[in-house]
């Protein structure tokens, strides 16, 4: 009788707990709902929720939260029941909207960007996506999340200007100047009978100006010139600055080879007249090589190369400008084809780094070397850096060598660390692969690749490489030392700048050049160029390295002038890297130079 007592009231106390569970539920929904709705409304992208679309008739606001209103600056009571216009969606972006009603009518969630306007009329950058809500399968709502990014596609118009632009002149880099010329390209060669003209240019007396006033100075010629070069150009055409004094023209639409030449004439007119910089007045000309798409190259990688053998050959004619020509090069020794074999050469492995020994002269000791390289000819036998070196800078194909070279000689030194053979080693920098902004990422990473630490590599650059563009190659250089890479200044005394730019470049060396040194033991003036040369470097805290030395008098005199290094014939001509080690083990003549 207990028990049946008991069991009515259980189920009741059962029954009551239920029900507080539930009640306890729906005051959590409905606090839940209550903080998502204010999460709604103070959300500070702009959100609104459509009525789906019936037949004919499209979706309408329902709801629209504060940070649409604000956005628009629409009252929300003006907002509700408006049709998806007032997205604002611009007239000349009607194809964005057509196609936002499509995706509501066929129930697909919706994502674009478009221009819109305001209620005040300013426009604005809207980032908008449409999402539908289903109960049942069946569409019940559309949630549109609304966005202005004009800031931020402001943000990346300007990134993408400033990496495509060339920082001095604001004019098109080679980056955007390539990407024009290859597009402009494609376009001709869609329709018969279209040509497109490109001209490459250097200034012919750019350096003197440099030299004389200073980089400030050749900083602002060159912005006087791109000035006049911009005011030369005509509707499509673009200019770009490549780098240093090296400019280019394009011309995306051409009538004939006649009227690329009066182009050229244009250009040099406007470049003879003087230009007046802080009172002084420079008179600089040009020197332009132009090749035409389709008869000169298929496509742009040719034509700059083409066009860059052109002016060089304008520049040696002193005649203003030049078409390219197929047998130009035959006066020269068939440049031409080397050029063609040294792309292959590239490939094949032909290029061999030699190695020259340079010694401490107050020990004899030597752990430095540096490199040379050779090309092993199958036909014309082994050929030095000067024979192909000036090609491969004028076609573009210096950067190629470069990556081989660094590679080679870098997977050699671990080759030696390995071997207990601590040796570093100093490589030549050609003026135009300092220009290259990519140079010290190369490095870097061909130095990580062989587990080198970079003390034992030294880059060696001319003095007159430096001049070319003070500015830009005083940012490589100083990219390089920060990264550790020892620094050298090669064929030092041959300049022009020589005392007024040392002082600035980050360099831990600086080598004499061949001509001073090969002369002193016979003339005064060379043997005082020399001493001077050894106590600037000394002074200005760098070491002093004399190269070309082929006599032991030579030797003596050096080394009684306190010069740090020295390399030359009569120590050791440069050999292969085997060779060098049988030098290294058989050789007593750091020995025998103790005992002198």
């Amino acid at each position: 009788m207990a028990t049946s007592l008991r069991t009515p009231w259980r189920a009741a106390l059962d029954s009551d707990g239920d029900l507080q569970r539930k009640l306890a539920e729906q005051r959590m929904h409905s606090e839940q709902l209550r903080l998502l709705g204010s999460a709604v409304h103070v959300a500070s992208e702009g959100i609104a929720i459509m009525t789906p679309a019936v037949e004919a008739v499209g979706p309408r606001i329902a709801f629209v939260n504060d940070g649409f209103c604000v956005m628009y600056g629409h009252r929300r009571d003006d907002v509700i029941g408006q049709t998806p216009e007032i997205f604002g969606i611009v007239q000349r972006n009607q194809v964005i909207y057509d196609s936002l009603l499509q995706h509501v009518f066929e129930g697909r969630p919706f994502d674009a960007e478009s221009t819109a306007r305001r209620a005040s009329g300013t426009e604005f950058e809207l980032d908008l996506r449409l999402v539908p809500v289903e109960n049942d399968g069946q569409v019940t709502h559309w949630v549109a999340f609304l966005r202005d990014v004009t800031e931020a596609r402001h943000q990346v118009a300007s990134l993408r200007h400033q990496a495509m632009h060339d920082g001095l002149t604001a004019l098109p880099n080679r980056l955007l100047f390539i990407e024009a010329l290859e597009e402009a390209i494609a376009k001709a060669g869609e329709q018969t009978g279209m040509m497109v003209a490109l001209m490459l240019m250097d200034l012919d007396r750019f350096k003197d100006v440099n030299d004389t006033f200073g980089h400030q100075f050749g900083d602002a010629l060159l912005k006087q010139v791109a000035f006049r070069l911009q005011n030369q150009k005509t509707e499509g055409d673009v200019i770009a600055r490549l780098g240093g004094d090296e400019f280019a023209v394009l011309i995306p639409v051409l009538a004939d080879q006649q009227a690329a030449a009066n182009s050229a004439r244009r250009i040099l007119n406007t470049l003879e007249q003087p230009f007046v910089i802080e009172r002084q007045v420079l008179e600089v000309g040009a020197s332009i090589g132009i090749a035409l798409f389709p008869e000169h190259g298929p496509d742009g990688r040719t034509l700059l190369r083409r066009a860059d053998v052109a002016m060089y050959a304008a520049k040696q004619k002193q005649s203003g400008y030049s078409f390219h020509q197929e047998d130009r090069e035959a006066p020269h020794g068939d440049d031409l084809s080397l050029i063609v074999e040294l792309r292959s050469a590239i490939e094949r492995g032909e290029l061999t780094p030699y190695y020259q020994p340079k010694l401490h002269m107050r020990t004899g000791i030597m752990t430095r070397v540096e490199v040379l390289l050779r090309w092993d000819h199958p036909v014309r036998g082994q050929l030095p850096p000067t024979s192909f070196i000036p090609l491969a800078e004028r076609t573009g194909l210096i950067r190629s060598v470069t990556d081989v070279m660094l590679n080679q000689v870098l997977a050699q030194c671990r080759a030696w660390q390995d071997e207990g053979a601590p040796i570093h080693v100093a490589v030549n920098i050609s003026a135009r692969s300092l220009l290259d902004q990519a140079l010290p990422g190369k490095i870097q990473a061909a130095l990580e690749r062989w587990s080198i630490d970079p003390r034992f590599l030294k880059v060696e650059i001319t003095e007159s490489s430096i001049m070319a563009d003070p500015s830009h190659a005083l940012a490589i250089l100083s990219m390089l030392q920060s990264m550790g890479v020892r620094l050298s200044v090669d064929d030092f005394g041959t300049g022009y700048s020589s005392l007024t730019h040392l002082r600035e470049l980050p360099i831990d060396e600086v080598k004499i050049d061949k001509s001073f040194v090969q002369g002193m033991s016979t003339s005064d003036a060379d043997a005082a160029i020399v001493r001077t040369i050894i106590d600037l470097g000394h002074n200005l805290g760098k070491q002093v390295c004399a190269e070309g030395v082929e006599d032991q008098v030579t030797w003596n005199m050096l080394r009684d002038l306190g010069c740090d290094l020295a390399q030359g014939f009569w120590m050791a001509r440069p050999m292969p890297a085997h060779e060098l080690m049988e030098w290294l083990v058989e050789t007593s003549w750091g020995l025998q130079l103790l005992k002198r």
